[in-house]
């Protein structure tokens, strides 16, 4: 393969000979910047996987409904990512996702589950934990992420959706409104 002298990469199919730089072309997609998490773990964050994910959010549901306890999803989503990696690098977009796991991961009880579900994407599960009660653990997540993210923070903004399942419905459906909260919160910053 020819390497692209203005990116420094190797060109194929997405990246033609000859592309603009970053700041001048569409990005790529982030996939080929930073590798989406597969399975049961992430490898590059540690946290637990997307298969790992879909099966806790089926037995928690089963447990909230069983036993009536309440339990919160938070999802958190870093928009700009694949522009950090592109300006300094796949590396630095990697150590950037493993800094935010590990601040994510301080941040929350043994109880609970933290995941990296997709690209730039986490799920966190608080068991026990009311809507209101999770407010406390996003505002103190988004202060860590905002600290560890302090000097790429031109680059990278995070973003936060949270629900607790509605009543007679599972965490499926939490999931969904913590979604357009996640979006909402995004398509303002």
């Amino acid at each position: 393969m020819a390497i692209d002298r203005t990116t420094g990469l190797e060109a194929d199919e997405t990246t033609p000979t000859g592309a603009a730089a970053p700041d001048t072309a569409p990005l790529l997609p982030m996939m080929s910047i930073v590798p989406p998490p597969a399975g049961w773990t992430d490898a590059m964050t540690g946290t637990d996987g997307p298969r790992y994910w879909d099966r806790l959010l089926l037995s928690e549901t089963a447990r909230i409904r069983r036993y009536k306890r309440s339990a919160t999803v938070v999802l958190v989503e870093f928009a700009g990512l694949d522009r950090l990696a592109w300006q300094w690098g796949q590396d630095v977009g990697e150590r950037t996702l493993l800094v935010v796991a590990r601040a994510l991961a301080a941040e929350i009880r043994p109880s609970d589950h933290i995941a990296r579900i997709e690209t730039v994407r986490f799920g966190v599960l608080l068991t026990e934990t009311s809507e209101i009660e999770a407010i406390n653990f996003v505002e103190r997540a988004r202060s860590t992420c905002e600290r560890e993210l302090s000097v790429a923070s031109e680059l990278v903004t995070v973003g936060f959706g949270w629900a607790s399942p509605p009543p007679k419905q599972g965490l499926r459906d939490a999931l969904a409104i913590a979604e357009r909260r996640l979006a909402a919160e995004l398509a303002a910053s």
